[in-house]
């Protein structure tokens, strides 16, 4: 019995080392098995949550180059409404005019800060800017237009009104070296570089510093003055790029006006070098509300004399080159 025992006892030993060297050799390939299978199960369900989340993350990035490119502008286009405000685009996406808009900080780098003149504030050329101021009363917070804003305090029409009476208002320029100096000075208004028109996208501008002119409307005698004031003025840098020619975008007037909200405008300045007639006829005039012009009128005077008659003005006053206009009360 012993000895069967002992024989016994021995095969049960040798059984069962071989079974646990079989274990031992057995596991460690199953664990790597199971170790490959969950890290493939969790990669994919990384993969899987990455893939779910793409539209987040575009629609994140979407909205935040949005929000850049707004800064660099520095323009809310969603909280510039007011009083007067009739309904305007202002989805970005489905109007493109309004990111050419820039709204300036007021921060006003001039070269001239208290005007041209000595013992009066005013940057007008012939006055224009103290004669409208007279004839509104010192109005406080109004709002101005002025077409030909050159670059934004030469000669400026509004810029009183803007920095001493608090107006707002939109400059625009089609010249897009004038428009470049403008935006140096950071007026607190709105600008654009752009031509008025209904019936162009484009217009040629020819630069001439402050006699640039459409291509279209360049009569004969304006296309001397150039030549002339260009041997007096070679040197200036405004007349840097005289006689060159650019395509400028051109935006229709009330579109600007539904953008930057407005339907009243106290104001209106046109001085754009023998277009005034186009910009003029431009203007949808029965669904905005315009109380006085001074328009320049070297050429076709009796055409905008005649014009403005017409569309319910009075002529009030000729200030050297411009005539100014107010509208008949019972017209407004």
């Amino acid at each position: 019995m012993d000895v069967i025992f002992e024989t016994t006892h021995n095969q049960v030993v040798n059984i069962s080392s071989v079974i646990w060297l079989n274990v031992l050799d057995i596991e460690p390939r199953k664990m790597n098995t199971n170790l490959r299978n969950f890290a493939l199960i969790f990669f994919l369900a990384v993969l899987v949550l990455l893939l779910s989340h793409i539209p987040y993350f575009r629609n994140t990035r979407r909205y935040v180059n949005s929000e850049i490119k707004q800064h660099r502008y520095d323009f809310d286009f969603t909280k510039i409404q007011n009083k007067n405000s009739i309904p305007y685009l202002h989805q970005k996406e489905t109007n493109p005019v309004a990111e050419t808009i820039v709204k300036g900080k007021g921060n006003y780098i001039l070269e001239h800060p208290n005007g041209l003149k000595q013992n009066v504030i005013s940057w007008s050329q012939y006055d224009q800017d103290l004669y409208i101021d007279m004839l509104l009363n010192k109005k406080q917070k109004g709002f101005f237009i002025e077409i030909g804003g050159y670059d934004g305090e030469t000669y400026s029409n509004s810029l009183f009104l803007e920095k001493v009476r608090d107006w707002n208002g939109l400059l625009v320029e089609a010249s897009p070296f004038m428009y470049e100096l403008m935006l140096k000075k950071d007026r607190n208004c709105y600008m654009v570089n752009a031509c008025i028109s209904n019936s162009v996208s484009t217009m040629t501008i020819v630069l001439a510093g402050s006699l640039s002119s459409a291509n279209a409307t360049l009569t004969e005698k304006h296309r001397k003055r150039i030549e002339r004031d260009n041997i007096k003025n070679a040197k200036h840098k405004h007349w840097a790029h005289t006689s060159k020619q650019v395509e400028v975008n051109c935006y229709q007037f009330n579109q600007l006006m539904r953008i930057i909200g407005r339907n009243e405008i106290d104001y209106f300045s046109l001085d754009v070098e023998g277009a005034e007639m186009h910009i003029l006829n431009s203007i949808e005039w029965e669904s905005i509300n315009i109380d006085i012009f001074t328009i320049e009128t070297d050429q076709f005077r009796d055409q905008i004399l005649s014009f403005m008659k017409g569309k319910g003005y009075k002529w009030m006053k000729r200030l050297q080159g411009d005539d100014v206009f107010q509208k008949i009360k019972k017209f407004m």
